[in-house]
């Protein structure tokens, strides 16, 4: 795991939002769970916290009182009076956001004022808390006061801070070193006002002399007063790219110094609406770089990315071992397997191990990574095997629009690992799990673009999407006796690409007699009364990455009485092409559609039937832009064969498009399972 963030867009501003510091990688999931890559965002204001994360203490070395400096600026605020503002429906309003910093002086100040407004505002604006590492800041609080009308009253008591290290991403294999200072505010009663201010003061977490930053022009909060201010030297340069706003900062000259500032008021709140396109987002903000073009990104990373150590007795030996191997696709899939299988995912994310890779040595020795520490190790092997390998920074959220911000390191969260074998580039991630195959059974994610870290790269790299797409098909055998008989239901599971390695894993996570169950539990949502007849069986081919997974029903009743005619009915139900087309929360939208993409889900009943019972052919088919169904009824000569298909085509859909896409679905939704009647 790299030190700049791995997740999403949002989460990348919600730390910008904290200060300029941005050059932090957070977990790569995929190497744990769910092949995604999250990490922690600035918690700065009224967060949740558990207090028995880690011993508390009620001083640190990192922590004190402190005068704002000298150049900080202050900005006042105001109390809400109006009826309408104090009933609004929040439990509180933020008056102010103040953020102001000094890239000279490597300080970042923070001033905040909240009207509580209900007792749940008092609940939570109640505790204050900063996040902050210890490794290279220092934090300096200013003051904490309570405004209850005219009065202000000074909460501020160093004793009463505490500080923690609750280490929030414990659970994804995370180690940061960072900590929490923490104030629990006394009497604090409705309509007061919470006052808080500090400064962060250190170096820049990606270690190097440059920095990036953002400023927000909305919240998803109404604020009564959005500011940022940003004193940069003349004797650097500065890159200013908005996005989503066509505003323009104040700009003057301090002395050696020039003052930006973005200065919003009466900024209305924004209402997210799920699911959104990945790479978009809704608020609108200002990105602001040191870095002009993608050349000084790969130049900062390529002493990073660069194996100057000699290696190790051990890794030598195995590199030895692996050099055997005939063919060079041989070698790849062993030290891919290896760094998948054999090396766990672990970072310790603390100084500059936040944003430097480890020793290649170390980490084959200790057998634990994050990404950027794997994939050092993986591209040193390579190259010692003689195959064409590089490290790759990507976006795992970002896509196509990484394309539309101004060059920064920060603006990746992940490591993976370009390989080329026989003119044929692939693009490996040694932090996944559970994949299997030959190269070209191999599939990665949408990253849209990477930086390939090489001396001649000069841009962001185009990386195709992978030619092996993810593929589910259910096949269910049943066999349908009179009204009065059981039926016997085998489902077959077949998944393929992706889908394989996410089966594979769930069959590795847990039992298989509680994956029976959790299995049975569902579709006795669908068959009440429905039994397990025989155990489940799990296959995995892996040579061709593929998982099957066979379960053996018996439904008892299968044929129930019709409320509104004589007879009986028989349904079934294509449950995966349920999901796949399911319509989503937030129809009515104002932002563009985000979809599932690649998602291929095939369904396919062969049903015994008794000769009784009249079989209506029938094809039908829904085509979009986004989307292509197609359901076929055949008679056979036991019975019917039901046939459905749901194949994602775009992930995304343009918000004037929308309605459009909704009304296909509403085309597909009667057209999913499958019902047939008896007298």
């Amino acid at each position: 795991m790299l030190g700049f963030g791995c997740g999403s867009n949002a989460n990348f501003l919600n730390r910008l939002n904290a200060g300029s510091d941005i050059l932090r990688w957070k977990v790569c999931r995929e190497a744990v769970v769910s092949g995604r890559c999250r990490g922690k965002a600035g918690r700065v204001f009224a967060a949740l916290f558990c207090l028995c994360a880690m011993a508390a203490r009620a001083a640190d070395p990192a922590v004190s009182v402190a005068a704002p400096s000298g150049w900080i600026s202050p900005l006042p605020f105001q109390r809400l009076t109006r009826p309408e503002d104090t009933n609004s429906g929040l439990t509180s309003h933020l008056l102010l956001r103040d953020l102001q910093i000094n890239a000279q002086a490597r300080e970042t100040f923070q001033h905040e004022a909240r009207q509580l407004l209900t007792l749940e505002g008092v609940q939570s604006g109640s505790r204050l808390s900063i996040d902050f590492d210890p490794s290279r800041q220092s934090l300096f609080l200013h003051w904490a006061r309570i405004w209850r009308g005219s009065n202000a009253f000074n909460e501020l008591d160093l004793g009463k801070i505490k500080v923690i290290q609750p280490e929030r991403d414990v659970d994804r294999f995370l180690f940061t070193g960072e900590k929490t200072a923490l104030l629990l505010l006394e009497d604090v009663r409705v309509g007061d006002i919470v006052d808080f201010a500090w400064t962060l003061r250190g170096e820049n977490a990606g270690g190097g002399a440059k920095t990036s930053g953002a400023v927000l022009a909305r919240k998803y909060e109404p604020v009564e007063r959005l500011s940022t201010r940003l004193l940069w030297p003349t004797n650097r340069h500065l890159y200013l790219k908005n996005h989503g706003t066509d505003t323009k900062p104040a700009a003057a000259r301090k002395g050696d110094l020039i003052e930006y500032t973005w200065d919003y008021k009466k900024v209305p709140g924004l209402r997210r609406e799920a699911p959104l396109p990945a790479g978009y987002d809704p608020l609108p903000w200002v990105q602001w770089s040191e870095f002009q073009k993608w050349t000084d990104v790969n130049q900062w990373a390529l002493p990073i990315f660069t194996n100057a150590l000699p290696l190790s007795a051990e890794l030598t030996r195995q590199i030895a071992l692996w050099r055997r191997l005939p063919a060079m696709e041989e070698r790849v899939l062993a030290v891919l397997q290896f760094m998948q299988d054999e090396v766990r995912y672990q970072g310790i994310e603390t100084g500059a191990a936040s944003y430097t890779p480890a020793d290649p040595s170390l980490v084959f020795a200790r057998r634990f990574g994050d990404c950027k520490d794997k994939t050092l190790l993986c591209v040193t092997i390579l190259r010692a095997l003689g195959i064409e390998a590089n490290p790759v920074l990507v976006s795992t959220d970002l896509h196509q629009a990484i394309q539309d911000w101004q060059p920064t390191p920060a603006v990746f969260d992940h490591a993976i690992v370009q390989v080329s074998v026989d003119n044929q580039s692939y693009w490996l991630d040694p932090t996944a799990g559970f994949e299997r195959g030959p190269l070209a059974a191999r599939s990665w994610p949408n990253y849209g673009f990477g930086l390939v870290i090489r001396p001649k790269t000069t841009g962001l790299t185009a990386i195709p999407e992978s030619p092996v797409q993810p593929r589910t098909t259910v096949l269910e055998y049943v066999l349908v006796r009179d009204v009065r008989q059981p039926a016997d239901l085998k489902v077959v599971t077949l998944a393929e690409g992706a889908d394989a390695v996410a089966l594979r894993r769930r069959f590795a996570s847990a039992e298989h007699s509680a994956i029976g169950m959790e299995d049975l539990n569902a579709f006795a949502a669908l068959y009440p009364g429905i039994v397990a007849s025989m155990p489940l069986e799990y296959a995995d081919d892996a040579k061709a990455n593929r998982v099957v997974v066979t379960e053996y029903y018996q439904i008892p009743n299968m044929w129930n009485l019709v409320p509104t005619a004589p007879g009986f009915v028989c349904r079934f139900f294509s449950y995966n092409i349920d999901r796949a087309a399911r319509k989503p929360l937030v129809s009515a939208r104002t932002m563009p559609l985000g979809l599932t993409y690649p998602e291929h889900e095939v369904f396919r009943a062969e049903i015994t039937l008794p000769a009784s019972i009249p079989v209506e052919p029938g094809t039908w088919a829904v085509n979009h832009p986004a989307f292509h169904f197609h359901k076929a009824v055949t008679p056979t000569p036991a019975g019917v064969l039901v046939e459905e298909e749901f194949d994602s085509l775009a992930e995304s859909a343009p918000v004037e498009a929308v309605p459009d896409y909704l009304r296909q679905l509403d085309l597909v939704s009667p057209l999913l399972d499958y019902a047939l009647y008896a007298l």
